[in-house]
């Protein structure tokens, strides 16, 4: 399988190829094949990252670096770079919060609430953005996967929005256009009399819960936001699940109510990032506490977790074997079609091998990928850095019998892999060996000496018997300072008997004194 990740201590993307089973931990696993590319320093590292494939089989890795670049990269080595944008450039705490690509779109939000869209079939061309204020601050940003037309975003202090972008419009596809130049699409952006701006409708907005039970105001910090149920063929009928710094995952119905209609608070950490189900009553949800599990937007429960996880997870992403066909390809027949032939495609490739994967990463520099349904282990991968961003390219690959047991790999990572430390180790071991054959030789040499000890204990003492053989003696018979155990005992009941004696001795007189005025008195 192949998966990218960036690096955030260097600023550079790391093209990991592996098979499943990998575990860098164990000297005696396979070895992934890294390549690095498009190092630009931490000062420039890379905040968001995506794969955006084209109708004509293009794909490009497109990446938002901080201070306002996007770039496109080609996805298959050496990964030169196709084309750069600048004109994002904002000040350097500004970060992006959403890069997404639908249906040829390439839309890119900030944090202070900057919102532009690209048009990727007319690359080339310098005027094919848009762009549009949602006002700040925004810390959650995603656009439906259907519709590119229709946004959400929210952040600290500011509820869940859902908006409309009123000029993008569905359009029929044009039968003279060349399907390899990607000039046509099923969506345009119309110019608007005020210039490239793009004109955004506010169509719902969501609604504080009620205050806790101390009747105070409860925060809001939302940090993810996933669309639920997109095939739902509705322009004003949603339903988006969203993440918040405080710990609650809250599902929310626009049709019914701007309150959510799921409320649970997960756990006491910030929740940083969701990421999509094989279906959509479960959402994947991960913390700053290492914790990554699935949550049911049903019920409201926790489902079961993907342990191994050292530190926060700081970005995920999920891997179904339908994805290319469905999330990526720009499609321009009927809808209907377009699902069924998706179905079949999933059902093809689900056939062959492929199953639906977890990648994530965070603060221990270990690139983990999951099997979604599972939650088994399939492959662990140590990168060396922390990583910002991670991104299944091919998750193809055959499935291990034993799933990887975390807890050994775990153990492996404290061993030292260094020449110097298995230097040190074989030093260790050699040392280890010669005080173990020293320790067997003294026992021996005990054995037989108190062997010795007990024929020369049990014999007759003579006048040949040297003082080596009387101190064995008196080892033998544990001495005490310089008397033996034996003769202190005797004397120790000796003492004890005359004590005895003497008591006795003491009671009976006793006993005759009071004996004496009785006896007197009855005659």
């Amino acid at each position: 399988m192949k998966v990218l990740v960036a690096a955030e201590d260097s600023g550079s993307l790391k093209d990991i190829s592996f098979p499943f089973g990998t575990n860098t931990s164990i000297q005696q696993s396979a070895q992934p094949t890294i390549t690095t590319f498009a190092s630009a320093g931490r000062s420039s590292y890379v905040q968001r990252m995506i794969i955006a494939k084209l109708k004509s089989g293009k794909e490009y890795i497109c990446i938002a670096r901080k201070g306002g670049i996007i770039q496109l990269y080609d996805i298959n080595p050496p990964h030169a770079l196709f084309v750069e944008w600048k004109d994002m450039m904002h000040p350097p705490d500004d970060a992006f919060v959403g890069l997404e690509y639908v249906e040829g779109k390439l839309s890119s939000c900030t944090a202070t609430g900057k919102l532009v869209m690209r048009d990727l079939h007319s690359i080339s061309d310098s005027t094919n953005h848009y762009y549009t204020l949602l006002g700040e601050p925004i810390n959650a940003f995603r656009v439906h996967p259907n519709q590119p037309n229709v946004v959400a975003y929210g952040g600290k202090e500011r509820e869940l929005e859902v908006s409309v972008i009123d000029n993008l419009y569905r359009r029929e596809p044009d039968s003279n256009a060349d399907s390899e130049s990607d000039q046509s699409s099923s969506w345009c952006i119309a110019a608007t009399p005020t210039g490239r701006a793009l004109s955004r409708r506010k169509l719902w907005k969501a609604k504080n819960v009620k205050n806790d039970e101390l009747d105070l105001r409860v925060p809001v910090w939302i940090s993810d936001i996933r669309f639920l149920d997109v095939n739902r063929d509705s322009t004003s009928d949603f339903k988006l699940v969203v993440s918040t710094r405080f710990g609650h995952v809250r599902v929310y119905e626009t049709k019914y109510s701007r309150k959510p209609i799921v409320n649970v608070e997960v756990g006491d950490h910030p929740l940083i990032a969701l990421s999509p189900y094989t279906s959509d009553t479960e959402i994947i949800y991960c913390d700053t506490n290492s914790t990554t599990a699935r949550f049911n937007v049903i019920n409201g429960r926790k489902g079961g977790h993907y342990s191994g996880a050292a530190g926060s997870i700081l970005c995920l992403d999920s891997f179904f074997p339908d994805q290319e066909s469905v999330s990526s390809t720009i499609s321009t027949s009927d809808d209907s079609n377009s699902r069924e032939s998706s179905r079949q495609s999933s059902m093809a490739r689900t056939a062959s091998g492929d199953v639906p994967l977890l990648a994530t990463g965070g603060l221990d520099r270990f690139l983990r990928v999951y099997n979604l349904q599972t939650r088994e282990l399939v492959a662990k991968v140590f990168v060396g850095t922390k990583l910002s961003a991670v991104c299944i390219v091919d998750g193809s690959s055959t499935v291990p019998s034993e799933p990887l047991s975390e807890r050994e790999s775990d153990e492996e990572d404290d061993r030292v892999t260094t020449d110097g430390g298995r230097k040190r180790r074989k030093a260790l071991k050699t040392e280890d060996e010669d005080d173990e054959e020293d320790s067997v030789a003294d026992e021996d040499a005990s054995k037989k000496g108190r062997k010795k000890r007990v024929r020369l204990h049990d014999e007759e003492a003579s006048d040949d018997d040297d003082e080596d053989d009387i101190d064995d003696v008196w080892n033998l018979l544990d001495v005490e300072g310089d008397e033996p155990r034996i003769k202190k005992e005797e004397d120790e009941d000796k003492v004890a008997s005359s004590s005895s004696a003497h008591e006795s001795v003491a009671q009976s007189s006793r006993r005759r004194r009071k004996r004496g005025p009785r006896a007197e008195s009855s005659r």
